[in-house]
């Protein structure tokens, strides 16, 4: 996800991974900032892995619980080809 918190897309995202069976979030760009939202957060399901650089860029924390791999992009498509049996690109 791309999106910042509060968008309705960032909304429409969550709600529809929120009904699938152990959903991953990825978040590059603009969506890293969903990472400042505790309730998100607090409540999300699943796994949560964010881009380095964006992080970086954006000054924004991982925090716990949250994966930050050195090839995220990388690691994103392959987990997609891999196990992505919906995918949701926001």
């Amino acid at each position: 996800m791309t999106r910042p918190p509060h968008s309705e897309r960032t909304a429409l995202c969550l709600r529809l991974m929120g009904r699938c069976g152990d959903p991953v979030l990825y978040l590059a760009g603009d969506g890293v900032y969903n990472l400042l939202d505790e309730a998100l957060m607090g409540e999300w399901p699943g796994r949560i892995m964010a881009c380095k650089e964006d992080l970086e860029a954006r000054g924004v924390q991982a925090g716990e619980g949250v994966a930050v791999p050195e090839d995220f992009y990388q690691l994103l498509v392959e987990e997609m080809m891999a196990e992505g049996s919906r995918i949701y690109s926001f």
